[in-house]
């Protein structure tokens, strides 16, 4: 498993980099009278450093046949398997860690922490699920397929706020209400667990499909 970890790790690593040092330097510049925005920014960076690495890399795995070759080692389909979902796990822990310690030292009121706190959450744990899937996606279909399937989805996933302005631009502030009272009644000592359990669940299903 270690020369999987080792080969797939520099992806994650360069995009964490990165990442940190852009929502540092953001942070110092803006100061916290933008505190809101460079949350909303967060959400879409902790998006893009989980699932930039992963086709990233999966694309290069397709490109030269990468699995191929581990076919003919004695490398167990479980052990990639898990070698991938443990590195997008850890990179989901520290990422999460490191936005909600950044906007901890941020100057908010409680009220405005809980949310802030139950969105990075919230992205957490939608990047872990995604993710968990596009594995799954990939060693069913392989990369190639189910990138289109995923551009496709993102094609659609555009007309959502048009449909949303369809049907609830009267009610807009209504549908902001519940959102925001929905994020603020989470109970996270009960999902993170849940999703946990959920995301293990989904590796050990991608390792039947890879097996």
């Amino acid at each position: 498993m270690f020369p999987i970890v080792k080969k797939n790790k520099a992806y994650f690593i360069g995009y964490l980099g990165v990442i940190f040092v852009l929502m540092a330097i953001l942070r110092i510049t803006l100061g916290n009278e933008h505190t809101l925005p460079l949350v909303l920014v967060s959400g879409v960076l902790l998006i893009m450093l989980v699932f930039g690495p992963v086709f990233f890399n999966e694309q290069y795995e397709e490109k030269h046949k990468g699995y191929d070759f581990l076919d003919i080692l004695p490398v167990k389909a479980s052990e990639i398997v898990i070698a991938k979902f443990g590195l997008v796990l850890v990179t989901v822990l520290a990422t999460v860690g490191y936005l909600l310690l950044l906007f901890s030292v941020s100057k908010v009121v409680p009220n405005d922490w809980i949310l802030i706190r139950s969105y990075i959450l919230m992205g957490g744990v939608a990047c872990l699920f995604f993710t968990a899937l596009s594995y799954i996606g990939i060693f069913s279909l392989g990369y190639t397929k189910f990138a289109v399937i995923v551009m496709s989805f993102f094609v659609l996933l555009g007309f959502v706020p048009i449909l949303i302005m369809k049907y609830y631009g009267d009610n807009m502030d209504v549908l902001i209400d519940n959102i925001l009272n929905f994020l603020r009644t989470v109970n996270w000592m009960t999902v993170i667990p849940l999703a946990l359990i959920g995301y293990l669940g989904l590796m050990f299903i991608a390792i039947k499909i890879k097996e």
